[in-house]
């Protein structure tokens, strides 16, 4: 498995030929996204009607998020991953810490948010341009050289994993009212 991601990782980071262009959006995607993606999220939430779903919303996302980032982080504390510049492979295009790569923080963070807006009706249109945001940021941070491709598909799977788990809790919650 190691040897297929570093291949893809290789396939998908910047070349030596790669564009000025090409390098300026990767570095623009690795990191803009997030501020777009809190806008629309907030933007989701004031337009829920009535108050009482803006509130549920709200609170699904931070428990998601919360979720999310808390299983990421406890994940990189006892799993360390050597980022691809750590280990001399690729091209390294932003300044980055040799934490552990295994999943992306970045990542994870968008899709959670993303995940718990598609599970809210009304506001899955908001929730596709989200996970849009997300996919764009994880092709960047694999072509700026901080990430792995499997980084982002454990993103994925923990932000999704998270957002089912809280939506569970919500329908346990209201069940047994």
């Amino acid at each position: 498995m190691i040897p297929l991601n570093h291949q893809l990782f290789l396939a998908l980071n910047a070349s030596d030929a790669a564009s000025p262009l090409a390098v300026w959006a990767g570095g623009v995607l690795a990191e803009c996204p997030i501020g777009i993606a809190v806008v629309l999220t907030l933007l989701a939430v004031v337009r829920q009607k009535p108050r009482s779903f803006a509130i549920a919303l709200a609170l699904r996302v931070v428990l998601t998020v919360a979720v999310s980032m808390g299983s990421a982080c406890l994940i990189r504390m006892f799993h360390y991953n050597p980022r691809p510049f750590v280990l001399g492979l690729g091209r390294m295009l932003i300044a980055h810490e040799p934490t552990s790569s295994f999943p992306s923080l970045h990542v994870t963070f968008l899709f959670s948010m993303a995940f718990a807006l598609l599970l809210q009706t009304g506001s899955r249109g908001i929730a596709l341009f989200v996970m849009l945001l997300g996919f764009a940021t994880a092709w960047a941070r694999i072509f700026v050289g901080v990430h792995y491709p499997l980084d982002m598909a454990g993103a994925f799977l923990t932000a999704c994993l998270a957002a089912v788990a809280v939506k569970l809790c919500f329908h346990k919650a209201r069940a047994g009212q």
